[in-house]
């Protein structure tokens, strides 16, 4: 939970949320309202519209962004819309810069004339760092990326970096692990994993020997909140993860046997992605010092309750 001492920081400020009805911009929407904030949504989906504070904009828009960030003058800004299509196909480098890197430099600019903007906040990827990358991954390393995905993503922390040193742009970058939770997009691993279990169908799959660190969406989010309002760590990156690491197939196998499907997993039927990063682990010390954070969800107690939310929801 948030630390009461940060939640009252957030009572009545103007907080713009984009991508608020995305997996983690749900869970943060929620957990600002409970703090008092004034929270403004935008979101590209007509959909995701529907209540006071939500607005339907494309950030690749520069003028209705432009916009919208204007009469919105916000205190606080969390940009955690993207595209995140994980396709390694090069088709996709162009449309992916035009959300991921032009549409952040339309918000950029748009904030260049916002004088009450005290913090923003921005979601990379630990994927940046690449496949060769010794892990645990350090914010020094140079960066390798993987696909289009990483490499537009490395690009927004450059442009970050930027804004900050040229225009003073209080900017705060994030390169988290791997989020999960209920309520995650069917594609991803886990849900994907959960409902096709769930149906008693056959699960195919690597051999699993990724390892991987999985860090619960609330962790996330707590994290996210004492940057908004900390005052420091701008112009910064800042790795993201919870410690507790695990291979695919291990994970498989716990979630498999909470569900009592473990006969329904069929592993090393499917071939790892092209550049798979093999050890995909981070150092978030820095993270640790600067905000005073650190993940309270383990992997078991995390698992257990977004099988809870799936079977429920």
């Amino acid at each position: 939970m948030t630390d009461p001492s940060t939640g009252k920081l957030y009572r009545n400020k103007r907080v713009l949320l984009t991508g608020g009805a995305g997996f983690i911009g749900r869970r943060l929407r929620q957990r600002l309202s409970e703090l008092g904030a004034v929270v403004y949504s935008l979101d590209n989906r007509p959909a995701a519209v529907q209540g006071p504070g939500d607005i339907q904009c494309d950030i690749r828009d520069a003028e209705a962004l432009k916009a919208a960030v204007a009469g919105i003058s916000p205190e606080i800004v969390f940009h955690l819309a993207a595209s995140i299509d994980r396709s390694p196909e090069s088709a996709r480098i162009k449309p992916m810069l035009e959300v991921n890197l032009f549409g952040t430099l339309n918000l950029f600019e748009s904030l260049k004339a916002v004088p009450a903007c005290g913090a923003v906040v921005l979601s990379g990827t630990g994927e940046e760092y690449g496949r060769d990358a010794r892990a645990p991954f350090l914010e020094t390393y140079r960066e390798d990326p993987v696909g289009p995905y990483s490499y537009s993503k490395l690009c927004v922390s450059y442009l970050a970096g930027m804004f900050f040193k040229v225009y003073r742009l209080p900017v705060i970058v994030f390169r988290p692990t791997l989020a999960y939770g209920p309520g995650q997009e069917p594609a991803m691993f886990i849900p994907s994993l959960i409902r096709t279990l769930r149906r008693g169908e056959r699960f195919q799959m690597t051999m699993g020997e990724q390892v991987r660190d999985f860090v619960y969406v609330d962790d996330l989010v707590d994290v996210y909140l004492k940057a908004g309002v900390s005052g420091t760590g701008f112009g910064e990156i800042f790795n993201i993860g919870s410690g507790e690491t695990c291979t695919i197939k291990d994970l498989a196998h716990k979630l498999a046997a909470l569900m009592n499907k473990s006969s329904l997993l069929d592993i090393g039927l499917k071939a790892y992605r092209p550049a798979e990063i093999m050890d995909y682990r981070v150092d978030f010390s820095k993270a640790g010092k600067v905000f005073g954070w650190k993940a309270g969800t383990g992997l078991d107690e995390g698992l257990r309750l977004t099988l809870e939310g799936e079977l429920n929801g």
